[in-house]
């Protein structure tokens, strides 16, 4: 007998090693599902943290700009009355020309000061607002980001305690019992024999079920609902270790018995009050056979940085961003494409309303000369083209006498700022340019600055279209442009550097202008050009053909502005002679002035 339990017993030590090796690994997940939780939620503590001194940031940035605004009112309505009084004396001079109206002069000139000091103490708190508001967004994001996670961890958790119990109520094990039965006084020793044997079996499925349930993780969770399932408890075998009478009238057996619970998949569930599709794989629960499954669908933004890319969810695709779909939960694998640039890949686990941006970074090794590429504003336009120039020596100025050895790469726009590109920022922005809060534009007439009373970017003068390049605006204003395109794309604009400019221009040419030495007429829209815009209005900005790197107007239709705080333009334009024209040549005005032959094109900077 005692042989036989031997063997029995080292017989069954490799399914105790295998069980007791699942109960260990599995309660695990658990417990790292525990572990990122309080991770998360104390990373959520200090994101909100963070958040919430943002917001305090920003509420206070919004408060100043405010406060600013409102002085702007009132420092326009005392240049207005300043104004009018100005002019109430100018009249009375008429009559009387000893008159001292210097008093009226001061108070208008205050005023108009006044108005400047408030102009540009707006443009810098609008553009720390933005920077803020920037930063409070991705605050935002970032907390939201965590509590999503929190909020798949805590599925995650769901699905892993159901793991969980399904293992521990999986096991086989052996139950050793002992019965005592007073067999009846007509019934034969087999018959008793039998009886007691059944007896003693049923106490053996109490007794695995009773050790199954307290040996489980959430034993008391489990013990509360257990009188609602049926843990399905089988007999493999079992094996009588003693059996007989022991005081002449009491029989009594003890049995080795093996038994394991088969219960349904859905039950694990009801014992830890848990819906009942946390049992099934996910996409995979129905409540009732052959009823038609029940999942849940949300809603998926995707944008990214880029412009005209390419997105696929789950391999299908959908165009280019911003898209907005409706997605079912669960993993989903999202790809942005774009020529030129590494794809972004990301598996995404969606269980609620969802935005992604996707960033999407240049592969270097296509960092080309000529190369043209434009951002996305906020995914629904793009910034204007711009096209690369490698580091490296050039030879610039005047019979190519200066060497510069460019250290970075840069982007310069293919094309100067159009009237559209203008007019997109002032729309975003309420933007007031110079010339607008001068009320004054200038031109040159008969070699003389002249000023254009109520003259502005809109109404230069001449009749200017969509693509015509925009004029009238002062170094200030292109460089405001170039804050602000900045600050949309996520990528560093600004103005170029005589030298970029200049290097840009001449395209490897060591001659004075692109294509040679001596200007060619019709070739460029200069004064006295031999075009139909010369010394009459600029022209569109791709009215004549590119220099080797495929950027236009190089040569004439506007001057532009350069980083050179004298206020420093290059190129020539439609109402200069052709030799100013030449890339080594200089105009210096005023950076807050503002004319209609300058405009200016943007450099975007690259890492």
């Amino acid at each position: 007998m005692r042989q036989g339990l031997t063997a029995l017993f080292l017989a069954l030590i490799p399914c105790w090693i295998a069980s007791s090796a699942m109960a260990e690994g599995t309660p695990s997940s658990v417990i790292a599902i525990d572990d990122a939780l309080f991770s998360k939620n104390t990373e959520l503590e200090k994101a909100q943290d963070a958040r919430d001194k943002q917001k305090q940031q920003l509420d206070l940035q919004q408060e100043q700009l405010d406060k600013l605004s409102q002085e702007a009112q009132e420092y326009d309505s005392d240049l207005a009355k300043a104004k009018q009084s100005l002019a109430q004396d100018y009249q009375r001079m008429i009559d009387d020309p000893d008159i001292d109206i210097s008093q009226s002069q001061n108070a208008y000139q205050q005023a108009w000061s006044s108005v400047k000091q408030n102009q540009k103490a707006r443009l810098e708190a609008e553009q720390k607002t933005q920077d803020v508001k920037f930063k409070f967004d991705q605050a935002q994001a970032g907390v939201k980001g965590i509590e999503d996670n929190i909020a798949s961890l805590l599925e995650d958790k769901k699905r892993a305690r159901v793991e969980r119990l399904k293992s521990e109520l999986g096991q086989t094990k052996q139950e050793k019992v002992s019965f005592t039965n007073l067999c009846q006084s007509n019934m034969t020793i087999a018959q008793c024999t039998a009886q007691t044997q059944e007896l003693a079996l049923q106490k053996a499925v109490k007794q695995f079920q009773k050790n199954l349930i307290d040996q489980t993780s959430e034993s008391k969770l489990v013990e509360r609902n257990i009188n609602n399932v049926s843990l399905n408890i089988h007999v493999l075998r079992h094996k009588t270790l003693d059996v007989g009478f022991y005081d002449g009238m009491r029989f009594k057996t003890v049995l080795q018995v093996e038994l394991d619970a088969r219960p349904s998949e859905s039950t694990s569930c009801k014992l830890l009050d848990l819906e009942s599709k946390y049992c099934f794989a996910p996409g995979t629960y129905a409540e009732k056979p052959g009823s038609q499954q029940e999942i849940a669908w949300v809603s998926l933004s995707i944008r990214s940085n880029q412009y005209n890319d390419r997105v696929f969810v789950d391999g299908v695709s959908y165009g280019s961003t911003p898209v907005e779909i409706m997605v079912p939960v669960g993993p989903h694998m999202i790809t942005v494409q774009k020529d030129g640039f590494r794809s972004f890949n990301r598996e995404l686990k969606i269980n609620s309303d969802h935005n992604l941006r996707a960033v999407l970074r240049e592969k270097e090794n296509k960092l080309v000369a000529g190369k043209e590429f434009a951002d996305a504003i906020n995914g629904r336009t793009k910034a204007p083209d711009v096209v690369t120039i490698l580091s490296g020596e050039y030879l610039i100025g005047e019979n190519a006498s200066k060497q510069v050895n460019l250290d970075h790469a840069y982007a310069i726009g293919a094309t100067p700022v159009t009237v559209t590109q203008f007019e997109n920022f002032i729309s975003k922005t309420n933007y007031q340019t110079d010339a607008e809060l001068k009320n004054t534009c200038t031109t040159v007439e008969g070699s003389e600055v002249t000023p254009i009373a109520k003259s502005y970017w809109r109404d230069p003068g001449f009749k200017q279209y969509p693509n015509s390049p925009v004029v009238c605006v002062s170094r200030n204003d292109a460089s405001a442009y170039a804050r602000w395109l900045s600050n949309e794309t996520g990528f560093k604009y600004r103005l170029p550097s005589e030298d970029e400019w200049e290097i840009a221009a001449l395209a490897g040419s060591h001659d004075n202008y692109w294509w040679g030495n001596k200007f060619e007429p019709g070739k460029a829209n200069t004064g006295w050009g031999g075009t139909p815009w010369s010394n009459k209005s600029t022209s569109p900005v791709s009215a004549f053909a590119s220099n080797p790197l495929g950027l236009y107007d190089m040569v004439g239709n506007v001057w532009q502005w350069t980083t050179d705080n004298r206020g420093l333009a290059k190129g020539g334009a439609w109402n200069f002679s052709p030799a100013m024209a030449e890339a080594y040549q200089r105009l210096f005005i005023a950076p807050s002035a503002a004319a209609n032959y300058v405009g200016f094109r943007v450099v975007r900077e690259i890492n």
